[in-house]
């Protein structure tokens, strides 16, 4: 039972220990870290692949000497052999099988060496394609991050709009609603006055106009009976001179034809 209890007490708080580890751990963070670890995995398989190629190289160069050097043992027997020192010959050999014996061993080991180069070679170049890869996913991550913040911190503040504000912004909106209808009925009705008072100006100036033509009518009337008038006194005066002329030339002069004193006349008035 207390076991039992144990287990539970200890899963649990294995339960909550992991949650505020995820809490606490940043996504973008642990990429980068992941990023700086593979590069250093990189730097440290690209030092041990120049180790491994010097000793390649080594054995390599030791298998070329030993085999040589037995190539020279030879030569040596050879030579003994052919001048009849069997005992030179035999010691020339013997040095011979020890030289051949290290160039097999050496020939195993540059193969082996070489076998390792790859190896390494090839994990390393997995640990760079990783790192592009990774490279890669990381911008593509941290926008993914940011954009997920942003998208958060949007709806942690439209969660704080409860529905007071709501009703608040509808009511301001009302409010303005009215102002523009009020704003749009006393523009009317300042039209309409406008109207009104342009219509009452329009028969003013009507009024006016029709009063100087009267007034114009009037005073053209008026100096054209006075005209009229002075034609008559004009022929009035003019006929007094003809009747004091005819009376003082009558004895000396024949009256005049009528036909010439309206001869006369009519000369006068298309003069005027």
């Amino acid at each position: 039972m207390w076991s039992s209890l144990l287990q539970r007490l200890f899963n649990i708080g294995k339960a909550k220990a992991n949650d505020a580890l995820d809490h606490i751990e940043d996504p973008v963070q642990m990429i980068k870290l992941a990023t700086v670890e593979l590069e250093q995995a990189i730097g440290k398989a690209t030092k041990a692949l120049a180790v491994a190629m010097a000793n390649q190289k080594k054995l390599e160069k030791d298998h070329d000497q030993f085999k040589m050097e037995s190539m020279n043992w030879y030569q040596k027997a050879a030579a003994a052999l052919q001048s009849g020192k069997e005992d030179l010959a035999q010691k020339a050999l013997t040095q011979k099988a020890l030289a051949d014996k290290k160039e097999v061993e050496y020939k195993l080991l540059a193969e082996n060496a070489a076998k390792i180069v790859g190896q390494l070679q090839e994990q390393l170049d997995d640990y760079k394609l990783k790192l592009e890869e990774l490279k890669t996913r990381q911008s593509i991550y941290t926008a993914k991050a940011e954009s997920a913040k942003a998208q958060k911190q949007i709806a942690e503040s439209l969660s704080g709009v409860n529905g007071s504000a709501l009703a608040n912004i509808e009511k301001y909106e009302n409010t303005i609603n009215q102002m523009e209808a009020e704003a749009e009925s006393l523009t009317q009705l300042n039209s309409d006055k406008n109207k009104l008072e342009k219509e009452f100006k329009a028969l003013e100036n009507t009024i006016s106009v029709q009063s100087d033509l009267d007034k114009l009518k009037e005073e053209l009337a008026l100096k054209s009976k006075q005209k009229e008038e002075q034609k008559i006194v004009d022929i009035q005066q003019k006929f007094d001179e003809l009747n004091r002329s005819t009376n003082t030339n009558q004895l000396k002069i024949q009256p005049a034809p009528k036909e010439d004193i309206n001869k006369k006349i009519d000369d006068f008035f298309n003069k005027k």
